[in-house]
């Protein structure tokens, strides 16, 4: 029986070993999904296409996500205005805080690093690749049923009880 105290090894994801989502017009490259931290934290690198958006507003009850801009420009709309994050900036999203993001450029494409905690947030990058493959477009009553699958809402739903 192996041991959980202790060392334990290093791991690399290459780019090319990395799962490969696409969620719309996004491509989701998921490098850690937290079965190496004990479900702590993932990282994925979100590539958002010029002109292109991410999901509707939203908050999260239960977990962080950081987002560290490596190629152009990125949008991150929120209720008291619009924070513009070029590469080399972090922005920092905590439980409750009312957020999207989209491509600052209608030219250029841009992507972030973005890390959440706990990990299993991955999941929802996953079901919403697999309830939108062919192009399938969700209503709002799906996209809003696996939000709350992952202790996400509508930035309309008040956060708390």
């Amino acid at each position: 029986m192996a041991s959980t105290r202790g060392p334990v090894p290093v791991k690399l994801t290459t780019k090319g070993a990395a799962e490969t989502l696409r969620v719309g017009p996004l491509t989701i490259r998921v490098y850690e999904d937290g079965s190496l931290t004990e479900n702590r934290v993932s990282g994925v690198l979100i590539e958002v296409p010029a002109g292109k958006s991410g999901p509707p507003m939203h908050w999260h009850r239960f977990h962080d996500e950081l987002f560290f801009v490596t190629k152009g420009t990125m949008r991150f709309p929120t209720p008291d205005g619009e924070v513009d994050a070029s590469a080399g900036d972090l922005v920092t999203v905590p439980p409750r805080a009312i957020h999207t993001f989209k491509n600052a450029s209608e030219t250029e494409d841009c992507a972030c690093y973005m890390t959440a905690t706990p990990a299993h947030y991955v999941d929802y990058f996953r079901m919403l690749s697999k309830a939108t493959e062919d192009n399938k477009q969700l209503g709002p009553g799906e996209t809003q049923h696996l939000m709350a699958l992952f202790g996400t809402f509508p930035a309309d739903v008040e956060s708390e009880p």
